[in-house]
């Protein structure tokens, strides 16, 4: 490992530290440094190393744990229960749940771009949407930089598909005609419609979605062998339920680990 990588990782876990020193002033604890603090200087590392391969055990500071087993449980917790109740408040939710709306009149757009939309959904099959239209939308909901997915519901309403709305922008930028064939597209909803519409940048199909049951673990190795850093969640009924990031998830599980590690330093 080279040592800016080592440096980089020393400075999150110092960014790591910084926050839980944070929080727990903010709850009411004391504004002190504590042993565990020292842990998590070197947690983003060790991590590192683990899936390295390169360590197995820690010891430090009055704290032993086999990491390895300590993360295997942090990666196999299912989504589904990092999105309900039971969670510490200094632990984010991992399935964030997007400030979506649907694509309707013009008229409406002051509306969304007020409630910062984050999702801009379209149905397949609708068969009314305009070119100029679309193109008004997505122009409005990215300049106000809140705009992260465009949402595609397939015709019987569960998840077709969602893109980066950045990577799509890229598409509406470069080809001619881009809003009309876009608009037709979903308006068809032909399997010609839909071969296309999954070539087209930023693209991820309901096929690669995430469950609520899933675990972490099953997410990160999706996201790795599609080299994407989002995926779509969807429940039972392949309904979209919200999307799940790299970094969150990560957090989550390092998280994890630190309440695992505190919980055993204070039963000693």
């Amino acid at each position: 490992m080279e040592k800016w990588q080592v440096g980089g990782l020393l400075f999150v876990g110092l960014l790591l530290v910084a926050g839980a020193i944070f929080v727990r002033a903010r709850y009411g604890e004391q504004f002190a440094l504590k042993p565990i603090d020292l842990v998590l200087v070197a947690l983003p590392l060790l991590f590192v190393l683990l899936v390295s391969g390169k360590v197995k055990v820690f010891e430090a500071f009055g704290v032993k744990a086999d990491l390895s087993e300590l993360i295997a449980d942090a990666a196999s917790t299912e989504i589904r229960g990092q999105a309900v109740g039971g969670m510490s408040p200094d632990v984010g939710e991992v399935v964030e749940m997007l400030e979506m709306a649907g694509k309707a009149g013009v008229g409406n757009i002051p509306e969304l771009v007020t409630k910062k939309t984050e999702a801009l959904t379209f149905k397949l099959g609708h068969g009314g949407y305009i070119g100029d239209a679309v193109k008004q939308y997505v122009d409005a909901l990215s300049a106000s930089s809140y705009l992260r997915f465009i949402v595609l519901l397939d015709t019987n309403d569960q998840l077709f598909c969602i893109y980066n709305a950045l990577d799509l922008q890229v598409y509406y930028r470069t080809a001619s005609g881009a809003y009309n064939n876009f608009a037709d597209a979903i308006n068809g909803a032909s399997e010609d419609n839909r071969r296309w519409l999954a070539t087209l940048p930023g693209f991820v199909g309901a096929a690669d979605a995430v469950r609520l049951s899933a675990s972490k673990r099953q997410a990160l190795q999706k996201m790795s062998s599609l080299r994407i850093d989002n995926l779509p969640v969807v429940n039972d009924e392949g309904n979209f339920v919200g999307t799940i990031n790299r970094t969150n998830m990560t957090a989550s599980m390092l998280l994890s680990i630190v309440d695992r590690l505190e919980n055993d330093t204070s039963q000693k």
